[in-house]
């Protein structure tokens, strides 16, 4: 079976449980936990002690609306709580979010996230060593004098990946994390011309080799004999992430800045039906994988030279749990073994 992951996303923590043990039946790579009405982290530790083997992914755990001493912590015990099976997945958050909801300074996201990263790194490997940590940098001043855990973590390295969408942010997690994890936005193309050149960039300036670094990507996916049932499901998950400037680039890319103010106009009036209506079809199939089950998995084999690890999601904003469980269940029957 080639590697696939899954987007976990359920009605309540007791589905999520049920999916994530039909991933591990179905011998999927990994199992992925979102960070927008959940917590990604305690997702996680329900999912952990009902499975064995599966790999268990943030994607992603905001970084910044922690300090990287919590972050390092939650995930030493995920870790351990999983059997050395976290793979801690870290975002910067979008702008408008991090000042909004959370009232913290996003500032310059690149930087900001090279340093937490470095500290998260320096506080699993070192906390329950003893040894007083001192860092001063632009966006931490941190001093970890007096402080001991005093249980060793379950393994010496947690791999760490970072989403990004910008080829900066793409670059930086080619120099400072294990893996990068693209956005259900980041098109076959946008992978392709910019998020496999950044990957290198950011390889090359931290003189690391390709082998020692894992690619991966959200993509969405909805399987239906039906193509105009699955379009339309698409179509609506598509519409949310158009609605955020931070995933600009990629619709840029496109040439879909019209259709992109047109979603975001009736998004502010509050017009869910004419924000979905108003992506194309061509942004579907631009965005999403679409179509029935031999359709998907040859589209999702474009993508593997590219990527090491496709994390599927089944369509779910603005749909019905039920309707959203329909294509999870197309995913698991698609691509399992």
């Amino acid at each position: 079976m080639k590697a696939v992951g899954l987007i976990l996303d359920a009605n309540n923590i007791s589905d999520l449980v049920l999916l994530a043990k039909q991933a591990e039946e179905a011998n999927f790579d990994s199992v992925w936990a979102t960070e927008l009405y959940r917590t990604s982290f305690q997702q996680l530790s329900a999912v952990a002690h009902s499975t064995q083997k599966i790999k268990l992914g943030t994607a992603v755990a905001l970084a910044f609306v922690r300090s990287p001493l919590i972050t390092s912590l939650t995930a030493l015990d995920v870790d351990e709580i999983s059997n050395g099976r976290l793979i801690l997945g870290l975002g910067t958050g979008a702008k408008r979010t991090n000042e909004m909801w959370h009232g913290l300074n996003h500032g310059k996201p690149v930087t900001r996230i090279k340093e937490c990263i470095e500290l998260i790194r320096l506080m699993t490997s070192g906390v329950h060593l003893g040894n007083p940590l001192s860092y001063k940098g632009e966006y931490y001043d941190i001093s970890t004098k007096g402080y001991h855990r005093a249980f060793k973590p379950f393994r010496d390295r947690i791999p760490i990946y970072l989403a990004g969408v910008g080829s900066n942010m793409i670059s930086a997690a080619g120099e400072v994390a294990d893996g990068y994890l693209g956005h259900v936005v980041c098109s076959l193309r946008y992978i392709r011309e910019v998020a496999y050149k950044s990957i290198a960039k950011g390889l090359q300036n931290s003189g690391r080799a390709r082998d020692n670094f894992k690619s991966c990507s959200i993509i969405t996916c909805a399987i239906s004999e039906n193509k105009k049932e699955a379009l339309e499901a698409a179509r609506a998950t598509i519409a949310f992430y158009a609605t955020v400037k931070t995933y600009q680039p990629p619709f840029k890319l496109h040439g879909f800045e019209n259709e992109v103010e047109k979603v975001r106009a009736a998004f502010l009036n509050r017009d869910i039906k004419k924000m979905i209506k108003s992506v194309s079809d061509d942004m579907v199939n631009t965005f999403a994988v679409v179509g029935s089950a031999s359709e998907c998995r040859n589209k999702i084999d474009e993508y593997r030279e590219y990527i090491d690890l496709p994390i599927l999601s089944a369509p779910h904003y603005y749909l019905d749990f039920q309707e959203v469980k329909g294509f999870q269940d197309a995913i698991l029957d698609t691509f399992g073994q």
